[in-house]
């Protein structure tokens, strides 16, 4: 695909991101496009499941992070009750991970959060296979790769970085028939 188009859905990636996306944590946004009309066909952005609360709401972080945290953790958030150190994340407006100060992907299960790639393909209307993804962000993490992978999708574009997200990703698309493209950002 020439550059012109790669460029033009990678930007219109990026304003999935910045402009739907309702996660505290990562601003990333997708693109599927078939090659054949290059017609965009779907999109998706990171955000919790369909119909269910975001990881601010107090009924979120009483029943859902609350039961996950360990004593140490708990610890870290203050010595209040239960529902004090619940409205305490909730006003953070942050991921409940990056408030106990933890990385993007460590201790991902305190977070209901779906992944852009994946809500992309579940939304589709059409079959993924031979179509072309657009992702404003690096290297899908392995979860998405693998979904990315057995959705059939032909290519991957994504932002060059520094550093993976999770490197064993890289590994899985050398070893399917998904050809993975990094984009330099400063190109657009």
């Amino acid at each position: 695909m020439k550059d012109k188009f790669v460029g033009k859905y990678m930007r219109l990636a990026r304003q999935i991101a910045f402009d739907n996306n309702p996660c505290f944590s990562r601003k990333v946004g997708v693109l599927v496009v078939d090659p054949a009309t290059r017609g965009i066909v779907g999109a998706g952005y990171n955000g919790p499941p369909e119909g269910t609360p975001h990881c601010n709401d107090i009924d979120f972080l009483s029943n859902f992070v609350w039961p996950q945290l360990t004593k140490e953790e708990r610890v870290q958030l203050g010595s209040g009750s239960k529902d004090e150190v619940c409205e305490y994340m909730a006003n953070q407006n942050k991921c409940p991970r990056n408030i106990l100060g933890y990385s993007c992907g460590a201790r991902a299960e305190l977070c209901s959060c779906q992944h852009a790639e994946r809500n992309a393909l579940n939304k589709l209307p059409i079959p993924a296979k031979g179509l072309m993804m657009f992702c404003w962000c690096g290297v899908p993490c392995i979860q998405c790769t693998g979904s990315i992978i057995n959705a059939g999708i032909k290519t991957v574009y994504c932002l060059k970085q520094e550093e993976d997200y999770q490197p064993e990703a890289r590994w899985l698309y050398s070893h399917s028939k998904t050809t993975l493209i990094e984009y330099d950002e400063a190109l657009l």
